[in-house]
């Protein structure tokens, strides 16, 4: 019988994945008295502490596990430093504070030792669950099959243990809910590996997910959670970056939240999906930004949601080498704070914004029915170039 391990025969340090890193960068703050007034959907893209309700202590906390994401920081360190602050900011200890939902004041646990290793263990797994989420979507033509490991706690929940070892296809719904981690202190992870190491440890049939009622206390609502999964774990927050990405995105962005639809986009713009769509190597299109309301209704857009197609891509290319998939990640900005220029037609906008290394051009323009918008040029230009073409006379915002 074929024996296997779990851990490389090597090891070395090549820094954060940068899936991981990025996935909880571009996570939106989202302030919260309670764990259950935020759903799980809501969480892959935004960043919340229970009892958090300050803007600064909720950047404190998200800044301090950036950089031990980055850095590779362990919790001690990671304790260590933060503790001081949350104190200086009066998040420590019990306190009171008002419930915004009943508006009654509440004797309520803020900072603790206790809290701190939770925020630190649930923020860092579903960071690295999530990029290797993405991570996996890349690969899965080599490597199509997940097998479900459990961690090294000393005691595992029955329901986790018996799904040990389990194989299944990267795109089996099963993974769409039991992605791990799975509840709070999971410790349960996946592992990609190859057709030939899936047929030799036997691939299973994709389970019966039993559910159970839970009951939500601040909403009052009944929803049902598979059985086995803490509440508020029952999703892959990869999955749900990736269709917030390439479903969500295009077809409910204008419906969402301004924080949350900025956060999709700009995830977008800088995923490996726009990177290829850049390369040539994927067609289609991509939302890369979101335009200023009062933009888009000057072009006759009843959509807000800018995107960048492989027409666009090809076009670019040629004309402008110059523009890597990595300049994409400063669109967002130049869209919501660059120069805007009104040109002869009516149905585009020109962006400007001024770099190190010269002066960036972006176009966006509106379909004839105004059900799309897409950047339709995007380029580098010299000073020279820019005052000569983009003076006052058409100038409808100046940058920031």
């Amino acid at each position: 019988m074929a024996e296997f391990t779990d851990k490389p025969g090597y090891s070395f340090n090549p820094g954060p994945p940068p899936e991981v890193s990025r996935f909880f960068r571009n996570k939106e703050l989202l302030p919260a008295f309670s764990f259950h007034d935020v759903e799980p959907e809501e969480h892959a893209v935004g960043f919340t502490v229970a009892k958090a309700m300050n803007v600064d202590v909720l950047e404190s906390i998200q800044g301090a596990l950036q950089q031990a994401i980055d850095e590779g920081i362990p919790y001690d360190q990671f304790a260590r430093e933060l503790k001081p602050r949350l104190r200086r900011l009066g998040w420590w200890g019990v306190k009171d504070q008002i419930d915004p939902l009943t508006g009654k004041v509440q004797s309520v646990q803020l900072g603790s030792p206790r809290r701190l290793k939770t925020i630190y263990r649930a923020n860092m797994r579903s960071a690295r669950a999530a990029g290797q989420w993405d991570r996996i979507q890349r690969s899965k033509r080599a490597l199509p099959y997940l097998v479900y490991l459990l961690g090294p706690s000393e005691r595992h929940r029955p329901t986790h243990q018996a799904k040990s070892g389990l194989v299944l296809p990267v795109d089996d719904p099963f993974w769409q809910t039991w992605y791990p981690p799975n509840g709070w202190n999971c410790a349960c992870h996946v592992r990609q590996i190859t057709r030939r190491e899936a047929e030799t440890r036997g691939i299973g049939q994709s389970p019966r997910i039993p559910m159970r009622d839970t009951f939500n206390p601040r909403t009052g609502e009944i929803k049902p959670v598979p059985s086995g999964i803490d509440p508020g774990w029952e999703s892959n927050p990869g999955l749900v970056r990736q269709r917030h990405m390439e479903r969500l995105l295009a077809e409910k962005l204008d419906a969402a939240t301004p924080g949350i639809a900025r956060v999709a986009a700009r995830d977008m713009a800088t995923s490996w999906r726009m990177q290829r769509i850049h390369d040539g190597s994927a067609k289609g299109s991509a939302p890369v930004a979101m335009l200023p309301e009062e933009l888009a209704g000057a072009l006759g857009s009843r959509t807000r949601v800018v995107q960048y197609s492989d027409y666009t891509s090809t076009k670019g290319r040629m004309r402008h080498p110059e523009v890597t998939a990595n300049e994409f990640a400063h669109i967002d900005r130049m869209l919501s704070e660059g120069s805007v220029y009104q040109r002869s037609e009516h149905s585009s906008r020109i962006f400007t914004e001024t770099r190190e290394d010269g002066v960036w051009v972006a176009v966006v323009k509106a379909t004839r029915d105004g059900g799309e918008l897409f950047l339709s040029t995007y380029y580098r230009a010299s000073a020279r170039y820019a005052r000569r073409h983009f003076t006052s006379d058409n100038l409808v915002r100046e940058g920031k």
